[in-house]
Order: C-alpha cells, then structure tokens, then sequence
C-alpha cells in the first residue's frame, strides 16, 4: 500500500503539477511547444528537447540529423508533445524521421510513441520494455474509469466555483484540459528491441546504442562518436532528484563510473535538467553514492524505515536541486534495497 501511495504521488508531482498560468489559455491538446519544451542546439545537428516544468513534455527528449534521416531520442509524456516534436523536427531539417529510441519504459519517455507507431517509423528499445511497457506503465497511468471520474469531480466543481474566484476556476479548468490530454494516451511498446551489446545506426552519422544497468533495469544510452554527445535518459540526472522506484543504485554507480571513465569530455543530454558536464555528471553520482552512505548507517545504528525517513535529509549541496519531493521516496527505496526488501 504505501508503494502504491508513493507511485501515485510521483504521478500527481511529476505528470499533473503545471505551474500557475494565466486564467486563459490555449487547450493542451493543441498546446505550443514553448510551452513544454526547450530545444537545445548541443552539437551541429544533435538537439536536445528540455522538458519544461509543467508543461505536456515531463521529461527530457531529443533528435539527432543526419544526411540520411532523423534519430529521434524518447518521446515525451504525452502524444500532444511527441506532435510538437515532431513539428520542432520539421523546423530544422526537412529529412525524415528514420527511427525512435526509447531509452526505458517510464511514461514521461515513451507516452508519445503512438504518435511514432501511427506513422510506422521503427521504435527502439530494451527487451524489457516489451514486458513492461504496457503493464508497469499502468502505475503511471489512471484507468480510463478513474480519469473520467476526476474530470466529472473537477467539472462539477467549476460549474458551482462563483465567477469571481478566478484563480480556482483556472486551476480547476487546467485540471479538466490535462485529464483531456492523459486520456490521448494509448501505452505502445517498441517494435525492434535488444538486451545486450551495441546497435550501430547510420544516419551517414553514427549512432552507438548500448545499455547500463541501474535505473530500471531496461535502459538504452546512445552515443553519437562524431560529436561526442551521450543521451543518457534517465541514467543520468542534472542536479534534479532521481526517481529511484526501479533502480538498484549500486549497479546505478558502478554504470556511471563506466560512463564517465568512457566518455571524459562528452556533453550529456539527461532525462532531467539542462544539458549536462562530466561534472555535472559526477555530482550526480555523487548524490547517490552519498545517499548509499547515509542510509548504510542509519540501518547499521539500528533506525527502522520510518525513522530514516524522518531523519535523513539531503546534504546542503543537494538541497537546491529540483523535485525535492523524491528525497524522502529516495531514503525509502534505498533502504529498501539495502535491507533486500524493495520490490516485495
């Protein structure tokens, strides 16, 4: 149960928290792209499609060109935002759109691949995504029954709010506009999948798909060798809290010290947060080795899950990092982890 409560407050944070906006504005299911993501030049024809808090993207996304066709690397939250993708695509290159990467099964990466899948354009991903996709996801995802019900609950709720309550009466109609837009979402797997090894894609550029465990347990990274950029989904994090529900952090560090034994001096593209360094790269794999540490100790002084998650709080230097609402699910899940338990 508490699992559950922990899964649903991830969804309601990450996937239905939109910042303030004016009391009018544009339906999501025509939303703008400005609205949801940042296009980042990082290298000549490799983009990286920042997700913006709030907005219809939720994570990080991106496309690399190539004389031969288009990469594109996740696909956001939802169809609203793999269309506004696509659309950014079209502004930048007039070549095709060759093949899509999932880089694991989480909602916030994957719920646009309908809008990939309708125009038939192969879906690359891990094994595991086959299994996971269109049942784990169900976690992230209410059923059509519940979604309805929250929409009526928010609509009858708007038709008794006084006209005068403005800010209540625009919360409440960006709620119905984004319970609209959660029910676009159809969960479709990848069509081409691999577990082990590389995946060389040549776009008359190449493209290195590899896999590292840690985060889920199905992840893909892609390397581009000619700009030395990495896409590392979800494997990588800039200075924002990590969702730690899959993971298994020990694997997590071992896979980013490979990361960065191999790649020194590439730019990063993570699943959260701007354009990452080596650096930035590193402070993040600091963060999980520091919360390793602090939840080894508080299990060897004897302190039971409840009260490690009352008493261990992120170090000073972590405190300014975004979605500070994992900190206390981060304590939980390493503990869990820890003591054998996670997962049962």
């Amino acid at each position: 149960m508490k699992t559950t409560t922990v899964l649903l407050g991830m969804v309601l944070l990450l996937l239905l928290t939109f910042p303030h906006r004016a009391a009018v504005e544009s339906n999501p299911l025509t939303a703008k792209a400005e609205d949801d993501f940042t296009l980042v030049k990082v290298s000549e024809g490799v983009y990286a499609a920042i997700a913006k808090s709030g907005g219809l993207a939720s994570g990080n996304a991106g496309f690399v060109v190539g004389d031969e066709g288009v990469l594109v690397v996740d696909t956001f939250f939802t169809p609203v935002a793999a269309e506004e993708l696509i659309a950014s695509i079209g502004a930048e290159t007039k070549q095709p759109i060759k093949y899509v990467i999932n880089t694991h099964y989480h909602l916030d990466h994957t719920g646009g691949n309908q809008v990939f899948a309708a125009r038939s354009i192969p879906i690359i991903g891990h094994d595991n995504l086959v299994l996971w996709q269109t049942t784990k996801n169900r976690r992230f995802l209410p059923a059509p029954d519940e979604l309805q019900k929250r929409r009526g609950d928010a609509v009858k709720q708007l038709s008794e709010t006084p006209r005068d309550q403005t800010d209540k009466r625009a919360q409440l109609e960006r709620s119905i506009k984004r319970f609209d837009v959660l029910a676009t979402i159809k969960l479709t797997n990848p069509t081409v999948t691999f577990s082990t090894g590389t995946v060389h894609l040549h776009l008359q550029r190449e493209v290195v798909l590899f896999t590292l465990p840690g985060h889920t347990g199905g992840d893909v990274l892609a390397y581009l060798p000619d700009a030395n950029v990495v896409f590392t989904g979800d494997m990588g994090w800039r200075k924002t809290l990590p969702n730690l529900v899959d993971a298994t952090v020990k694997d997590w560090i071992t896979s980013l010290d490979t990361l960065l034994k191999q790649y020194p001096t590439a730019k990063f593209v993570p699943g959260h947060g701007e354009v990452a360094s080596a650096d930035d790269m590193r402070e993040f794999r600091d963060y999980l080795s520091d919360l390793q540490t602090r939840v080894q100790k508080a299990i060897a002084d004897g302190l039971t899950l409840d009260q490690a998650k009352q008493q261990l709080k992120p170090p000073e230097q972590y405190k300014t990092f975004a979605f500070q609402n994992f900190a206390t699910p981060n304590v939980e899940d390493m503990y869990k982890e820890l003591t054998g338990i996670k997962g049962k």
